[in-house]
């Protein structure tokens, strides 16, 4: 019998999900949680083998850190709507054994969680591809500057409202520019949406 948690913050889907899994004759739903505090509280009463984990939950903890948190625990399928390449790389170097979208079928999410549960991992090829082509992330001072540059802000207003020199906000935005081969700052947005650095308008 695989021992199955449910990590999602909308209800509905938590609900749904969790009646249609408890159909399955060799799958026992232990329980879901919205957030890293009552999924930190389910893992450990609970001994679930697999967690269906979504990327984005309530609370300041998202599920990648949920994830590194509990690498020596169960085996994590991390659930998302998002395809950023970024989503999948942090997936796989935090551990994760499989990732599903939110638009796959019960099958699909059946196979993966009984693969998984036979130690096997379940990776779309798609998400194998993006993990290695994944870009380097930046430092969180650079996320800071990038998220400012989409919305409009010049140099020297990403300055003042982060209290820096505009020459030090030059320079980390020619570091950015130089290291993702771009030569403007609307290039430089473009590749931070698609990695899913910043919020792009999807």
């Amino acid at each position: 019998m695989i021992r199955l948690a449910i990590i999602e913050d909308h209800p509905a889907i938590a609900e749904g999900l969790s009646a249609l899994l408890r159909e399955e004759p060799d799958v026992t739903v232990v329980g879901t949680a919205r957030d890293d505090v009552a999924a930190d509280r389910l893992i450990e009463t609970q001994a679930p083998d697999v967690v269906l984990c979504d990327i984005r939950l309530a609370g300041t903890v998202d599920g990648l850190q949920l994830l590194a948190r509990h690498a020596n625990g169960p085996a994590f399928i991390m659930l998302s709507a998002y395809s950023y390449p970024s989503y999948y790389a942090a997936a796989v170097d935090h551990g994760a054994k499989g990732y599903l979208s939110k638009m796959a079928s019960i099958e699909q999410i059946l196979k993966s969680v009984r693969t998984v549960a036979a130690g096997g991992a379940a990776f779309p090829e798609n998400a194998r591809r993006a993990a290695r082509t994944a870009l380097q992330p930046p430092t969180p001072r650079e996320s800071q500057i990038l998220a400012l540059v989409a919305e409009g802000q010049s140099n020297a207003e990403i300055a003042e409202h982060l209290s820096l020199r505009v020459k030090t906000v030059e320079s980390q935005l020619r570091r950015m520019f130089d290291r993702y081969d771009v030569t403007s700052r609307t290039s430089l947005v473009r590749v931070a949406q698609r990695q899913g650095w910043i919020e792009g308008d999807r």
